[in-house]
């Protein structure tokens, strides 16, 4: 595993955070274009700090996301009224307060300016101190007014009864897929509608699933197509399939090893509170296999919810 940490500086704060959520995107699609999957080959995690740090993180758990990272720090952001405005439904689904703006061209040529300053790396920074800087006058900005409650979507990747009571066993291997798939909507869905993924939940009752709530903005051109939402997470999961993803995983857990492979090795805590299943190295080399792969497939599901609406699939293989 390696870790790549960039830092930015930006003394307009809410500009820094819009152009943090827009470069997470773009790291994202990045990796979705040359077929790599967070939990499976990265994980990234972008936060902007007071004063306008900007912070992204990026561990990366394979090596072909490994050779990409020299990439990252001079990908070029895409800009236009389309990336900007979801990712500021983004910013107002996670703070739910109102923004303004000084207007489209203002917010896009501040994002470019701040585009043009190099990212710093975490390895060459001796030290940084912000006490001194002075915030400026911010062309993206939390105005005043009352509160905006966000609304809640949630995605459930579920599994069938009837299945678990006869097949307990795969229960781990399972859960595994479903953090593979939740990882991988969670970007796709924030970055194509504009939600903000809030937490995840494993249950076991009534049935047993993984699930995401994000929150959805509330404002006027916030629109929820649960039809199209569904759309969107099959087409995710056909390409996770198509590219390998779910065999590429079950190659790697068939190797798990907690004194050689720590960092890649599934959460043994984690697993046993989620399945009450404690399940070792050769735990994992038995059910991750190809055939497992095909009938947990069949036998999960995936259901979008949004207030009393709901849509479901009636598996992930059409």
């Amino acid at each position: 595993m390696k870790q790549l940490i960039l830092i930015k500086l930006s003394n307009t704060i809410q500009l820094a955070h819009l152009y943090e959520h827009i470069f997470c995107r773009h790291i994202d699609s990045f990796f979705y274009e040359h077929n790599l999957f967070p939990h499976l080959d990265y994980s990234l995690v972008g936060r902007t700090f007071y004063k306008g740090v900007i912070y992204i993180n990026l561990e990366l758990y394979t090596d072909s996301a490994i050779s990409l990272a020299v990439q990252i720090s001079s990908l070029t952001i895409k800009l236009n009224k389309t990336i900007i405005s979801t990712a500021a439904s983004q910013l107002l689904a996670e703070k739910e307060e109102p923004y303004s703006s000084l207007g489209y061209d203002k917010v896009k040529q501040a994002l470019n300016n701040l585009q043009k300053q190099p990212w710093q790396n975490v390895d060459n920074i001796e030290l940084i101190d912000i006490q001194g800087v002075r915030r400026k006058a911010n062309p993206f900005y939390i105005t005043e007014g009352k509160p905006l409650p966000a609304r809640k979507l949630t995605t459930t990747i579920l599994l069938g009864t009837e299945f678990v009571m006869s097949h307990r066993q795969l229960l781990p291997l399972f859960r595994q897929f479903a953090w593979l798939i939740n990882t991988t909507l969670q970007s796709v869905l924030a970055n194509k509608y504009g939600y903000y993924s809030l937490t995840d939940i494993y249950r076991n009752k009534p049935t047993v699933g993984l699930s995401n709530i994000f929150k959805v903005a509330d404002a006027h051109d916030v629109d929820v197509d649960l039809a199209d939402n569904l759309a969107t997470c099959m087409e995710v999961i056909k390409d996770l399939r198509q590219h390998n993803a779910f065999t590429r995983y079950m190659d790697e857990l068939s190797v798990t090893s907690y004194y050689n492979h720590p960092y890649s090795a599934p959460n043994l805590e984690r697993n046993y509170e989620d399945t009450l299943i404690f399940i070792g190295p050769k735990g994992w080399q038995k059910i991750a296999t190809i055939g497992n792969c095909e009938l947990l497939l069949k036998h999960m599901s995936i259901e979008v919810k949004f207030g009393r609406s709901r849509r479901a699939s009636q598996s992930l293989i059409n």
